[in-house]
């Protein structure tokens, strides 16, 4: 009761607000022409609050078999019925095989794990056939039928065998159902699950837009839920998002097509909606297995059930693959994602490039970098750096043919499933980047500073922007660890070393020493002594070399003093990387002790501003009177007039105990997407 009063203020509030919002997104009967055009594609958009029809293309009401598209409604019942619990688990071996008496079906499941046992929420994000198989199995007949009338579809003939039960629930045959039904149903069905928080079926929907058969649905930023079906027939795709400022229940049925690609329709009606593209969103290339070329690729397509591709290094021409797959090298983790792919054939082995939208990027380096307890303050902090560092950075490899790499010369990437707190960062920092003198900061991240920043210039000459001046002391990332660090290497093997690199140096070593120091007492020359005139070395060539040789953890940062210890030289250091802007370490440390994302970043960073533009218009919490605006333009009027609006829609209901009512509103300047990236509708 009180939850339900609670959403009709917060509504009262939007409404009462709206006039001081500036409009720009594109209508859904335009975004769904423009999502469809040129395609065979019928698409129904229905206002998931009041049922009212928004937008619909073709013929809506033509019936076809659904697919997968069934399987929430008769999940939702069951659990509700306690005929299956959200825990109970169903093991998959991928093969299924049906006979009904009449047609001989093989169904096997096209998610990428095999051998695994499925839970209610796993089995609906990966459509996982075996699974809905056995629920049947727990539904009686006349319940099936039950609840296909509970959503306002069509009752199956009767009486059904034990594999018309399956068939059914499976939605290969039973029934047909035409777009306009189905956006009834998921309406009814949504309604229902917004009653019942944490529900396994809500999940499970969200989590097959996230990572599973619907991905390709998903927008940066947004919450979109939906499944996908695919028939003989056609692709199905039926689904929750926000469209504006309202919640929408969107069907997309694609004649002859799979679900896949339905799923990518949906995608571009929602993409169109959000109206003009903030810069921020952008394809970005990346060369995938960058640090270690292979000879062989496995591809296999997660979109369907299609045979792997094998591909060997000298492919006569580029092979283009569009959507998610799974890339195989011998020897190495497997990597997952959706995107354009191009594979061609280079001196030293495969090139494989993935372009895939900047957002995706920045949870792909966040994953890669961040530690996997990493606080959310600075996870968001970090999620601002790596989005900087890709826009300002996109074209770095222009020369060799595509624009990043997936190695730490770039930033490393963990493509795949990110845990949630990633994506929440990601989506609570959308569009943001930091700024200076009007333009993107030139941003860098260490693991461990060691206690001290380095200064830009004593690693890149060039790199002079105050912000990068460093030399200032990191409390932080000590109370973490001291990161200290030591290494014992002969001279005759650093020898060898310093020949492999073409260095001319004495031979044989008999010592080597620190010549210079920064003002932050990191090593930036080496004297090497021996049999032959005296050479130097910088430091940082030195680290690189023996890492190379050694390892990539010998030696760990240019901080560190040397002893001679027979014929040997032993190394004792501190801090990890080059000590450079943000620290790893210690920003996680601040976060920890109740920090924010921008007093992080501020820290790291002193004299940038972090924002959607160079103004530092990032999104920005003020507490109104009984409840909080999120906004970019906090020195502006809407403070007080929400106020009054939420005083206003207090009066029109009575009072609620429960928590106060978030609103984020961009300023009218900004590009509206920035404002659905960020919230995905502008009451939370």
């Amino acid at each position: 009761m009180n939850r339900r009063l609670t959403t009709k203020s917060v509504l009262l509030l939007a409404m009462l607000l709206l006039p001081f919002v500036g409009q720009a997104e594109t209508s859904p009967q335009a975004a769904l022409s423009s999502a469809l055009r040129a395609t065979p594609a019928v698409g129904v958009v229905v206002d998931l609050k009041t049922g009212r029809l928004l937008a619909t293309v073709k013929d809506a009401g033509q019936a076809a078999v659904p697919g997968s598209i069934l399987k929430p409604l008769f999940l939702a019942a069951a659990l509700e019925q306690r005929e299956v619990l959200p825990q109970t688990t169903v093991f998959c071996r991928r093969n299924l095989r049906i006979v009904d008496g009449v047609h001989d079906y093989n169904l096997p499941c096209t998610h990428p794990q095999s051998e695994v046992a499925f839970s209610a929420q796993d089995a609906l994000a990966y459509s996982c056939n075996q699974y809905f198989a056995a629920l049947a199995d727990r539904i009686p007949a006349p319940r099936l039928a039950a609840i296909l009338q509970r959503y306002g579809l069509p009752r199956p003939p009767s009486p059904l065998t034990r594999e018309q039960k399956q068939l059914l629930v499976l939605g290969v045959k039973g029934i047909a159902v035409s777009p306009v039904q189905m956006a009834a149903a998921y309406r009814k069905l949504f309604l229902e699950l917004d009653k019942a928080q944490g529900n396994a079926v809500s999940q499970g929907l969200k989590d097959s837009v996230r990572f599973g058969m619907a991905h390709n649905a998903a927008v940066p930023g947004q919450e979109v839920a939906g499944k996908t079906g695919t028939t003989t027939s056609g692709g199905w795709f039926a689904g929750r998002a926000p469209l504006g400022r309202e919640h929408v229940i969107v069907v997309i049925y694609l004649p002859g097509g799979n679900g896949a690609d339905a799923a990518r329709l949906a995608q571009h009606l929602l993409v169109s909606a959000k109206g003009p593209v903030p810069e921020s969103a952008r394809d970005l290339t990346v060369e995938l297995f960058s640090a270690r070329p292979s000879t062989h690729l496995t591809a296999t397509s997660l979109d369907g059930p299609k045979t792997p591709l094998q591909v060997d290094q000298g492919i006569q021409k580029p092979l283009i693959l569009s959507g998610k797959f799974r890339m195989q090298s011998a020897g190495e983790e497997p990597v997952i994602a959706a995107g354009k792919w191009v594979i061609t054939s280079q001196h030293d082995g495969l090139r494989v490039l993935l372009t895939l939208p900047s957002e995706n990027y920045v949870i792909a380096a966040l994953s890669g970098e961040a530690a996997p307890d990493e606080p959310l303050a600075s996870l968001k902090a970090m999620a601002i750096s790596m989005r900087t560092f890709a826009l300002v950075n996109a074209n770095r490899h222009q020369a060799e043919g595509f624009g990043l790499c997936d190695s730490t010369h770039c930033q490393a990437l963990r493509l795949g499933k990110a845990r949630a707190e990633v994506e929440q960062a990601v989506r609570e920092t959308a569009g943001e980047t930091l700024w200076s003198g009007g333009q993107r900061a030139h941003v860098f991240y260490t693991q461990h500073c060691g206690g001290m920043s380095a200064a830009a210039s004593s690693v890149w000459p060039d790199e002079k922007a105050s912000y990068l001046a460093g030399r200032h002391s990191d409390p932080y990332c000590l109370r973490r660890s001291p990161a200290q660090w030591q290494t014992r290497i002969s001279l005759r093997q650093l020898g060898e070393i310093f020949r492999a690199q073409g260095w001319h140096t004495p031979s044989p070593l008999t010592g080597i020493r620190v010549a210079q120091r920064d003002a932050t007492g990191r090593a930036e020359l080496l004297q090497i002594t021996g049999r032959g005139a005296p050479a130097q070395l910088s430091a940082s060539s030195f680290r690189f070399g023996v890492d190379r040789a050694l390892g990539w953890n010998q030696m760990r940062s240019d901080w560190y003093s040397l002893t001679l210890s027979g014929t040997d030289l032993e190394i004792q250091g501190k801090g990890y990387g080059h000590g450079v802007g943000l620290c790893q370490a210690g920003a996680f440390e601040m976060a920890a002790e109740g920090r924010s994302d921008t007093e992080i970043l501020n820290f790291y960073f002193p004299g940038a501003v972090p924002g959607i533009r160079p103004v530092g218009d990032g999104w920005q919490k003020r507490t109104g009177a009984g409840w909080t605006l999120l906004t970019t333009d906090p020195e502006g009027s809407l403070l007080g007039e929400g106020n009054a609006a939420w005083a206003r829609a207090q009066s029109l209901l009575p009072r609620s105990s429960s928590s106060p009512p978030r609103m984020g509103i961009a300023s009218r300047s900004l590009v509206p997407s920035c404002l659905s990236t960020r919230f995905g509708s502008s009451v939370a």
